[in-house]
């Protein structure tokens, strides 16, 4: 006896759910990509211009002055430089330590600063080669000259991905790895900052998914290549504090 179309289809979905759960799991970065690009291609065409044409209708006052001073904590330099500054900091502490134990955790925490400014620095650059190549026009083109669209290699052209969106989430996810106590802390300001992009009119609500995503992403994958080589391996686990985190530590909790 056949079985009936309803059950056939039941299972079959069933099938693919697991599939897609399995390859989920297997490969979150890939599936986390697609999912974002498939989210964005949606939000082009349906979410984008409606939001970004109600914010800039509405929003205003002091809510819009909130937003436009929480947006500049996104600005890459302001996580770059101290980065930077505190990598050579702690190379040269670590030159004229006198004792063994001082001079490798010296260079541990180096180490964590050339992950957090190497997380900001390639990801950024990533970013900002898919702003050319993508060349989406801002929300302002829509607004003054009814522009929505695309215009590939053109460099005002420049929405597509956020990279302030980026910056925030690259700087915060790599803090989650640094100092894992405070990840509500460093979540909320992330999504406060990424929200703030297409609230001040300056993004659509797809670019910012996407530069949220390669930011996380980026932070992700070096990760992964420092822990792979044990750059993020704290010298002496047990005297490693609640924002040093090693592998190690997290494995033994």
């Amino acid at each position: 006896m056949d079985r009936p179309l309803s059950l056939d289809l039941t299972t079959r979905f069933h099938a693919v759910r697991r599939d897609l759960v399995s390859f989920s799991r297997s490969y979150p970065l890939t599936a986390g990509f697609i999912a974002v690009l498939l989210f964005s291609l949606f939000s082009m065409v349906v979410i984008d211009r409606p939001v970004a044409l109600w914010f800039k209708a509405n929003m205003g006052g002091n809510i819009q002055g909130f937003f436009k001073i929480v947006t500049e904590v996104g600005l890459a330099e302001y996580w770059l430089v101290p980065s930077a500054l505190l990598w050579v900091f702690f190379r040269l502490r670590a030159m004229m330590a006198l004792m063994l134990p001082a001079r490798e955790i010296l260079l541990y925490r180096a180490r964590l600063c050339a992950y957090f400014f190497l997380t900001m620095a390639l990801s950024g650059i990533f970013v900002n080669l898919v702003k050319l190549i993508v060349g989406r026009w801002r929300p302002r083109f829509l607004f003054h000259d009814e522009l929505y669209g695309f215009s590939m290699f053109t460099l005002a052209a420049n929405s597509y991905p956020s990279g302030h969106s980026q910056a925030i989430w690259a700087a915060m996810t790599a803090l989650m790895v640094i100092c894992p106590r405070y990840n509500l802390a460093w979540a909320f300001l992330a999504v406060l900052v990424a929200v703030s992009r297409f609230a001040t009119t300056v993004h659509f609500v797809s670019d910012v998914a996407m530069g949220s995503f390669i930011g996380i992403a980026g932070a992700i994958l070096m990760r992964r290549w420092f822990e792979a080589r044990g750059y993020l391996q704290h010298p002496y686990p047990a005297q490693a504090g609640l924002c040093l985190t090693c592998p190690a530590r997290r494995a033994a909790e």
